[in-house]
């Protein structure tokens, strides 16, 4: 049973279809943590300096399907079961093999990421995030539609995207669309009135 629930583990790793950069899949960096502040499985959650470091220099479009990726993923049934079972499991498999953050975990930590990112990056990823939002994969576009809403200064150029998107068959796209329009710093009258 211990075998199989080893092989399993690694095929799941392998699995991950997306660009990498410096060894790890650029969603990985997304999600990478500080463990010296939080131990793994505390809150809250902060975002590691390194993985911060490497977001900022893979460049806006990777970071970019990095940060969707990362928010798309979720717990395949097999995992979740590996979850249940990784508590009865030796104690060296568990420092070897720590299960991942949950969803919601993965979530938090990366909007929060982020926010540590700068406008004029934030702007640069924008167009990719466009990207991402005209795919036909509704994870994908709630996972764009979730970072614009958090990158509201700058997400402007997504807004006829998005407002295109408010009207999709889709409930979790057309509600995770409109919260990012929600959320966009629109430009006030008051400050068209002074031009």
């Amino acid at each position: 049973m211990l075998i199989a629930v080893i092989a399993a583990t690694s095929v799941v790793w392998f699995l991950l279809d997306e660009p990498y950069y410096r060894g790890r899949p650029v969603s990985q960096w997304a999600i990478d943590y500080s463990q010296k502040l939080y131990p793994s499985g505390t809150a809250p959650l902060s975002p590691s300096q390194q993985g911060l470091a490497a977001l900022r220099r893979m460049g806006p479009r990777k970071a970019s399907i990095a940060l969707v990726h990362a928010l798309s993923l979720n717990d395949s049934k097999l995992y979740e079961q590996y979850r249940v079972i990784h508590p009865k499991l030796p104690s060296w498999y568990q420092n070897r093999f720590p299960v991942k953050l949950t969803h919601p975990q993965r979530v938090t930590l990366i909007l929060g990421a982020v926010e540590f990112l700068d406008q004029d990056y934030q702007k640069a990823m924008v167009p990719f995030l466009i990207d991402q939002l005209e795919k036909a994969d509704a994870p994908a576009q709630v996972a764009a539609c979730e970072l614009l809403a958090k990158m509201s200064a700058t997400a402007i150029p997504a807004l006829p995207t998005l407002k295109r998107l408010t009207a999709s068959a889709d409930p979790s796209v057309s509600q995770a669309a409109q919260v990012a329009i929600n959320c966009a710093d629109l430009p006030s009258e008051k400050d068209n009135d002074g031009k």
